[in-house]
């Protein structure tokens, strides 16, 4: 029996887990029912106990000292947040969420949970990306991928939902969830999804809807009292509250009826907050954020060398997706319906179930090709910070939303006789600076003696996995070393010999392969997919020109369909043979 893999949305404002069960993404209800759990953790000082979830969210405005939420924003900062006298990382206060997850799923399904994927933004930084792994094992947990959400919602999307073909084979996924936002414009080609783009805000989520009606309630209070109000944190947190319900509302109905009793004390004498406010004041109050995330649309669509007429399927994630204003302003872009499949506070996780099933094994039938959500590179000497007096040149290696797995490298050159070693320092970010940028890891390379302006290759291969192996070779000289920055364990392993050209696993030659093993798969087709596959390892090798490759590719895909048909077709024959001899 194959060892399920699970699959966590850990959220902003709400976490959730999900499994395939009899080939199905199901999400698994653990709390009064809800398989949503909201990312609140409180630290109860009396019992000496962490709480998580509901219990935890109705200590808020009781407890607000010994409580936290939107964890999310803080992952990858070195903040430790305080409950009450102790403090904790944002990796130790996620691990919480994750612990409660996995222990109360494992008491509905009766199934010890071990593996897991973890989804998180696309535009999550590698500090981020890291953080979230660490909490997955501080919780002892074996995070087996880190999946971007976008991708996860579009894996589960067409996989649940959708059956009906469009003309265009462009998908995009539009995330707002409680705390970030993210975009991502994915190309489908059969069962492939190709990432072309993404973009984002870590600090831009349905929370910020929140605030805004909490400063125009502040403000409906100050005119009751005839001056500025200062609210504290438990007042802060009751407005909150009242803001979320009222977003919540307002999206199914034009007005809202605020009816608030003692929301704070002026003076020793409670403050009542009674309103109707419209959807269109609430429309006017976010529409700055709305226009944000438009922005984002359009830098992705043009990265992705997209009109808004070239999207065939637009994919709506997160519960902040419900405002009609997003979806307005959606409609009013691309010019056609918006709504929601599935729901959107679940698919991430659902999706993130089905990467579990593919990893595992299961016959989900698809396969995601990601990309990198920043640029990486190393410093180099091109430019000279004026007040450090230090290198601070970022050389792009691998650009931002460039496909993964990747391998790409670049030509550099020592600057005197005899240079004794080079450093390599490695950045990821879009800035010229470095200083602008974020460290990823650094090592030394010692060279061979040689004379001034000598070449040195850098090479990285991105992988899968998240690791990336850099490969430092000083050309003509046999003096090469290879390491791998272990993003799980934030260091960097030395190691003697480099990673062979094509050791980053290839989706579709992997799956090319996989049908040419298959022994009924008649003669014609198989010598056809073989000469393709060769063809196309043979392009990647020698680094032919992107025309090329995605030629090959384009056929390479559609041999793979024809493949996959005929398989089904004999399938099918053999079935039938089988119920008719079984009948005799």
């Amino acid at each position: 029996m194959r060892e399920i893999i699970f699959g966590i949305d850990l959220g902003t404002t709400n976490s959730s887990i999900a499994y395939l069960k009899d080939g199905k993404a199901e999400a698994i209800p653990i709390e009064e029912g809800q398989a949503l759990v909201p990312s609140v953790v409180s630290l109860d000082e009396a019992a000496n106990t962490i709480i998580v979830g509901r219990p935890a969210r109705n200590r808020l405005a009781a407890f607000p000292d010994h409580t936290v939420r939107s964890i999310k924003r803080r992952m990858g900062q070195n903040t430790p947040v305080r409950l009450g006298a102790q403090q904790f990382s944002p990796e130790e206060i996620s691990s919480f969420i994750l612990n409660h997850l996995v222990f109360k799923a494992s008491q509905v399904i009766g199934h010890k949970i071990k593996q897991v994927v973890i989804t998180v933004p696309a535009y999550f930084n590698d500090a981020q990306r890291r953080a979230t792994i660490q909490a997955g094992e501080l919780a002892g947990l074996e995070v087996t991928r880190i999946v971007n959400e976008p991708t996860a919602a579009a894996l589960v999307y067409d996989y649940i939902s959708f059956q009906q073909e469009t003309s265009s084979p462009y998908i995009m996924v539009y995330d707002l969830d409680g705390g970030t936002f993210d975009v991502s414009i994915l190309e489908v080609k059969g069962e492939i999804k190709e990432v072309l783009a993404s973009c984002g805000d870590t600090a831009l989520g349905g929370d910020d809807f929140d605030e805004c009606l909490v400063d125009f309630f502040q403000e409906q209070l100050s005119d009751k009292v005839r001056g500025e109000l200062s609210l504290d944190t438990t007042a802060r947190i009751r407005l909150r509250d009242i803001a979320e319900k009222t977003k919540i509302g307002l999206s199914d109905q034009p007005f809202y009826q605020v009816s608030e009793a003692a929301v704070l004390s002026v003076a020793g004498k409670p403050l009542n907050l009674h309103l109707v406010i419209k959807r269109r004041e609430f429309e006017e109050l976010v529409i700055d954020l709305v226009e944000r995330t438009a922005g984002k649309v359009q830098d992705a669509l043009q990265e992705a060398r997209l009109l808004p007429e070239d999207i065939g399927k637009i994919f709506l994630v997160g519960g902040a997706t419900r405002m009609p204003v997003v979806q307005d302003m959606l409609k009013e872009m691309f010019d056609r319906p918006i709504y929601h499949s599935i729901d959107p506070d679940l698919c991430v996780a659902l999706g993130a179930a089905a990467q579990g099933g593919l990893i595992s094994g299961e016959p989900i039938g698809h396969i995601l090709l990601d990309v990198t959500a920043h640029s990486l590179g190393i410093r180099t000497i091109d430019e000279i910070d004026p007040e450090t007096g230090e290198a601070d040149c970022f050389s792009i290696i691998i650009r931002r939303n460039t496909r993964i797995p990747t391998r790409k490298a670049e030509v550099y050159f020592t600057l005197t006789k005899n240079q004794l070693v080079v450093s390599i320092d490695v950045y990821q970010g879009e800035q010229a600076s470095c200083l602008e940028n974020v460290p990823v890891g650094s090592f030394d390379f010692p060279l061979k003696p040689a004379p001034a302006l000598s070449p040195v290759i850098v090479e990285f291969a991105y992988d899968k996995e998240g690791l990336i192996h850099i490969t430092v070779d000083q050309k003509g000289y046999q003096n090469q070393k290879e390491v791998t920055l272990d993003i799980r364990q934030k260091k960097i392993i030395n190691q003697e010999i480099s990673t062979p050209a094509g050791k980053v696993v290839n989706y579709i030659i992997e799956k090319a392969r996989n049908l040419l093993a298959a022994a009924r798969l008649p003669g014609e087709l198989k010598n056809d997919l073989n000469r393709l596959v060769g063809a196309y390892e043979q392009a990647l090798a020698v680094g032919e020109g992107d025309q090329d490759i995605d030629a090959l590719e384009d056929e390479l895909l559609a041999t793979i369909e024809d493949a996959e048909e005929r398989l089904l077709e004999l399938s099918i024959v053999r079935l039938g043979n089988c119920m008719v001899n079984t009948v005799k």
